[in-house]
């Protein structure tokens, strides 16, 4: 465990996540000061949440700990800013909140799961099929980011050659932390307006030509009486494409480099494929897509033993509370037969993520799929992760392997 002053972490850097979470620093905090208050050079401090069960009551309590009040993020956006994210489901609270989520989670349901898990597992053979031409690719483009793209624009109703730019787009403006994604500090900015621009026209085709994709079910929804405006389905949109492929990149891009990190459960998985769907947990409680999300206190109030005050920024940090000693057994480490596995990665409460299911479904094919084509999987180079403490990304992964 580290040593020095507590006070000398900074969960905010985003070169020290760059190189791996900091489990030395989460393992401390959790053990010594499980709600602790972080300075920040960029703003006024925040609380900073490293147990399962902290967490946990954060999310499950939005009268207390709002998204709406200060928006999802670390950093106090600008009045204008703080006004759209709150048109954003993640920016949210109740009833609102609920509101839209019921119009949203309505292309998530149970049957039209089943209904896309044809298509998808065979675009998934398709992508992977690729790999058999070759004994070396670059993971994360040729194959991580092209299903969740997939999925998502099927859904949405975004026609095939319209997909890479949406994508090249969608991880400029989230990943606007590292500076080779983002040279620019408007580079976001920019790929903001050309989404905005992509979703408006969308919106004007699927009026003039209504169908039965998510577009549709959006731009005919009512809320409280009324139809989204072209401001709500724009942002809506946005969110849609960003969190549909930054998240499911990322965890079927980590899920693989922990089977590369642990050949023991590499050789189980291979040897029994049942073990999937119980890997892709642990996957995801390993190495959580989203680091961390942010509430806002709502009155003062005690939590964890601290005096929280109203207005006061709450983060809670998921690599932390994945790996809590208290829920999980030997945390640090990594077992794909994990059970229980209440991880937390995909939120839980009013937030927990609409495309949960998806990205499960997602991971289960690409897995399956994957560990029955190639053989002998190895890293030819050191990935390279993204310079990022919000998105666990991986912006580079290239591997060998043969062709079974």
């Amino acid at each position: 465990m580290s040593t020095g002053r507590l006070a000398d972490i900074d969960l905010t850097d985003a070169s020290v996540w760059e190189q791996a979470a900091p489990h030395d620093w989460l393992d401390r905090l959790r053990a010594e000061s499980p709600v602790h208050w972080h300075d920040e050079s960029d703003g006024p401090g925040f609380w900073a949440l490293t147990r399962h069960q902290d967490v946990h009551r954060v999310s499950t309590s939005p009268r207390e700990f709002s998204s709406h009040a200060g928006g999802p993020l670390r950093l106090d956006p600008e009045p204008d800013a703080l006004e759209q994210l709150r048109m954003v489901i993640i920016g949210m609270d109740p009833p609102d909140h609920r509101t839209f989520r019921a119009i949203v989670s309505k292309a998530f349901t149970p049957r039209t799961m089943a209904r896309l898990e044809a298509s998808l597992r065979a675009e998934t053979v398709r992508v992977v099929g690729e790999l058999r031409d070759a004994r070396r690719c670059e993971f994360v483009t040729d194959v991580a980011a092209r299903i969740p793209m997939w999925s998502i624009s099927e859904l949405m109703g975004v026609p095939p050659e319209d997909r890479q730019r949406l994508y090249e787009l969608s991880h400029a403006l989230i990943d606007d932390q590292d500076p080779e994604i983002a040279p620019t500090p408007d580079t976001a900015l920019v790929a903001s307006a050309e989404i905005f621009a992509y979703a408006a026209e969308m919106a004007a085709r699927e009026r003039a030509h209504p169908s039965d994709n998510l577009t549709g079910a959006l731009l005919q929804a009512e809320v409280d009486g009324r139809r989204l405006d072209d401001m709500e389905f724009t942002l809506f949109f946005l969110f849609l494409i960003v969190a549909g492929n930054e998240t499911t990149r990322t965890a079927t891009s980590q899920g693989l480099l922990a089977l590369l990190q642990h050949p023991d459960q590499m050789q189980r998985l291979v040897a029994d494929p049942g073990l999937v769907p119980s890997a892709v947990e642990e996957m995801l409680r390993w190495e959580p897509p989203i680091q961390h999300f942010r509430r806002t206190a709502t009155e003062d109030l005690v939590l964890g033993g601290q005096a929280v005050a109203r207005g006061d920024k709450v983060l809670m940090w998921y690599a932390a509370s994945n790996r809590d000693p208290a829920v999980f057994a030997d945390p640090h480490a990594f077992r794909i037969d994990r059970s229980p596995n209440p991880q937390q990665s995909f939120g839980i409460g009013e937030h927990f993520c609409l495309g949960a299911n998806l990205a499960r479904m997602s991971l289960r094919l690409l897995f399956t799929e994957l560990l029955a084509t190639v053989q002998d999987i190895h890293l030819e180079a050191q990935p390279r992760r993204l310079h990022s403490n919000l998105i666990n990304g991986i912006k580079e992964m290239r591997i060998g392997y043969d062709v079974r």
